[in-house]
């Protein structure tokens, strides 16, 4: 990586970078290490502590690297390794060694001399080279040395190591060891927005201060938006490319960094967000000034009409990353309040807003699909587009919905096939459509997705998902095993506990109802604004007739979601049982008026019953029965016709069909996958 250097830095002169050695596989040293020193699998998990299959996976090389450095070290410790060789384990495993090398004399700056030989190779990154690995041996070799331009008087060792040490070297030896500068650096909790000082072009002619007019307008527009928590700051130092701005924004552990040029007849500015903060996100460019005569005017006033959306858009992804919803639309409609003019700039912008209104308590799914199919215009082989869109009806859940979706997702596998999270979508679409042959081809899409990513910890969960769905023999105990395998990879996830709570209930063994009812417990401790968790919770508490805990949080449910169809026509139900339907018809319109198909009816006609609104509840009771009929399920009708239509002739005769302890007997329980008779 090339940092350009003031005057006042130290200059040294370039050097040729010989070819570094290939650096053992972790798995292969591992596996080395093991049968040198006699330990087995199981003893070795045991003393980390690891699970035996995660060793066994990087034995393998099935996961390449660890996950956790403090693995690793103890791992040497056990292994009896030498410094040399704990260090190659750590190097092979993707983390900094313990004892990393210094040159004798300096490290070597490799920079572009004004005229190289094509005869002789000019490293163009500032490199800090380590010494080459060696064997494993039971005396430590000696470090192999070469010699670089003695009449520099530069002599450094090599060590192979991959390119990712090499660059974290070079960005410390850059910002650290050469540079006194002192540079601004994010609080915790603090978004930092950083302006780099423009490179003028001008030919000494006068200077603008661009960073400053920027800071300015950005400060107007994220107070304005009710934004906090964010700051911006003029870095102290020239970028002059996406390399210097990368590594200025992961030293300063900024989500957003603008820099540029000028000279006497344009302005570009330029717009990076460090790779630690989005991995999607491409470096945006706004070309303003188009003559000489437009350069100050345009540096003062055109300039953050057009860039400023640009920190907003930012600003507007941190939060959606923070699951702020209500932020996020804040920041990314007053950004659209003055668009890009750039097409594909302003598709970038409706695509966050489109995420945006997916989610959180104000959700509007009609909004959040339009937007996505306007980036689709702008760009129709998006496929962050397609998978947004897709996933958006699917939450919609409207008639015809899921083949909508269906599409979308297919779509976007036709235009990346190797995309994990487009495989792990469609599978939940068709989990969702839950057909038999669905469930099998979801469970075949969320095998390619493993095959893709064989960490893949939601794909574990949802296919552990299509399997109770498919409820084959044995696939309760592979839904066991792949829950066991997400929590395995990232024990933190809310969905796999959720997952294993499901798992608990479609086993129905004595004990499981309060193993489920504790792993969505766990689930909500980890994720507070999980509003599946609090819904399945609430299944849980009716069937132990818990009916107030029930109440309570099928209501945090709902308060989560409040457009949500399940989660109103269930909360109205279960009110209604537990003598409260005054309040519980409120639940009951609002689930009627997002579902016209008339499935909602049923919770309230049952509500209009208990109120004495006899005439109501027989309207309603009817045209529930008229939509079982439309069930593909065949039994949905036969599951409902007899006790409907046995309510409808007692209502009809002004009589209550619902004593208090067949209210009881109506409470909502939770149906194991496949046995919903509609």
């Amino acid at each position: 990586m090339v940092y350009t250097l003031d005057d006042d830095d130290v200059i040294l002169s370039a050097v040729r970078v010989p070819k570094l050695q290939q650096l053992p596989a972790f798995a292969d040293l591992l596996t080395t290490y093991m049968e040198r020193t006699g330990i087995g699998d199981t003893e070795l998990a045991r003393r980390i502590p690891v699970s035996r299959p995660t060793l066994i996976r990087w034995k393998e090389g099935v996961t390449t690297r660890p996950r956790y450095r403090e693995d690793v070290v103890r791992c040497a410790e056990l292994l009896l390794l030498t410094p040399e060789e704990r260090d190659e384990f750590l190097l092979a495993a993707g983390f900094s060694p313990d004892t990393p090398p210094i040159p004798e004399e300096t490290s070597a700056i490799a920079t572009i001399p004004e005229a190289a030989s094509p005869e002789t190779p000019v490293s163009t990154e500032i490199v800090a080279v380590p010494p080459a690995p060696t064997a494993p041996s039971e005396e430590p070799p000696d470090l192999p040395r070469a010699s670089f331009l003695r009449r520099w008087g530069l002599r450094l060792g090599l060590l192979a190591a991959s390119l990712l040490i090499v660059v974290l070297v070079a960005v410390f030896v850059t910002f650290v060891v050469l540079d006194r500068t002192v540079y601004p650096v994010a609080s915790p909790g603090e978004a930092l927005i950083v302006l780099a000082p423009f490179v003028n072009y001008t030919a000494g002619q006068q200077g603008f201060n661009v960073p400053g007019r920027l800071k300015e307008e950005i400060d107007r527009e994220v107070h304005a938006a009710g934004i906090s928590g964010v700051s911006t700051v003029e870095w102290p130092k020239r970028i002059h490319e996406e390399s210097e701005a990368e590594a200025a924004g992961s030293l300063a552990d900024a989500m957003l960094v603008i820099w540029g040029e000028y000279d006497s007849g344009r302005v570009i500015a330029r717009f990076t967000v460090p790779d630690s903060r989005s991995e999607q996100h491409d470096q945006q460019v706004v070309d303003i000034a188009s003559t000489p005569s437009e350069l100050p005017a345009t540096i003062n006033i055109g300039l953050t009409e057009e860039v400023r959306y640009v920190a907003l858009l930012t600003l507007g992804q941190l939060h959606l990353e923070q699951g702020e919803y209500d932020l996020a639309k804040a920041a990314l409609i007053r950004a659209l309040t003055k668009p890009p003019a750039d097409p594909s700039a302003l598709a970038n912008l409706r695509f966050n807003l489109g995420l945006a209104y997916r989610g959180g308590r104000k959700a509007d799914f009609d909004i959040a699909i339009w937007l996505f199919s306007q980036v689709l215009s702008t760009d129709p082989d998006s496929v962050e587009a397609y998978n947004s869109r897709g996933l958006t009806y699917l939450d919609r859940g409207e008639r015809g919905d899921v083949e909508l979706a269906l599409a979308d997702l297919e779509r976007a596998l036709d235009i990346e096939p190797d995309r994990a999270a487009t495989y792990l979508n469609l599978a939940v679409a068709y989990i969702e459509r839950g057909g038999r042959d669905d469930l099998k081809r979801a469970i075949t899409d969320l095998d390619k997705a493993l095959d893709l990513n064989p960490d893949y910890a939601s794909a574990y969960v949802n296919r552990s998902a299509a399997y109770i769905a498919r409820g084959e023999p044995d696939d309760l105990d592979r839904a066991f095993d792949d829950i066991s395998m997400a929590l395995e990879i990232q024990p933190d996830l809310a969905s796999a506990h959720v997952g294993l709570g499901n798992a608990y209930l479609n086993r129905s063994l004595p004990g499981d109802l309060e193993l489920a009812l504790g792993e969505f417990s766990s689930a909500i401790d980890l994720d507070a604004a999980y509003a599946r968790a609090y819904f399945n919770r609430g299944l849980v508490h009716s069937e132990l007739e818990n009916l107030g805990s029930s109440v309570s949080d099928l209501r945090r449910a709902q308060g989560l979601k409040p457009t949500d169809v399940t989660f109103n026509n269930t909360l109205c139900w279960q009110m209604a049982v537990t003598g409260d339907p005054e309040n519980a018809l409120r639940f009951c319109n609002i689930a009627a008026a997002q579902d016209s198909s008339g499935r909602t009816l049923d919770s309230r006609g049952f509500t209009h019953a208990l109120l004495g609104e006899y005439d109501k509840a027989v309207a309603d009771f009817e045209r529930f029965l008229v939509w079982t009929e439309t069930s593909s399920k065949e039994s949905c009708a036969a599951y409902f016709h007899p006790s409907r239509s046995e309510w409808i002739e007692e209502l009809r005769a002004a009589q209550n069909p619902f004593d208090d302890q067949r209210l009881i007997d109506m409470r909502i329980r939770p149906i194991p996958f496949g046995e919903a008779p509609c």
